[in-house]
């Protein structure tokens, strides 16, 4: 009787440590989902500044601190001067 007693206890707690590692593998993955959604919209904000923003610009940088998109283009030296500040939502 205390034998079978003490098998259950531990599968009840096999059952509890195998419940935690399931929510922290749905976790993990909604945290790395997360992640790559930032990622892509990042880089679809930057595509947006150098393609469309700044497309008759020779150069384009894109500020993600700020949301800010810069346009360049060359003074009378020959160096590059910001043309165009555009803020991105």
């Amino acid at each position: 009787m205390v034998f079978s007693f003490h098998i259950l206890k531990m599968i009840n707690k096999w059952r509890i440590i195998a419940i935690i590692f399931m929510i922290l593998f749905i976790l993990e993955n909604l945290l790395i989902a997360y992640g790559v959604y930032l990622n892509i919209s990042e880089e679809n904000k930057i595509m947006e500044c150098y393609y469309e923003i700044c497309k008759d610009y020779p150069s384009a940088d894109y500020d993600s601190d700020y949301n800010l998109c810069y346009c360049y283009d060359y003074d009378m030296m020959g160096g590059l001067v910001i043309a165009k500040e555009v803020w991105m939502k």
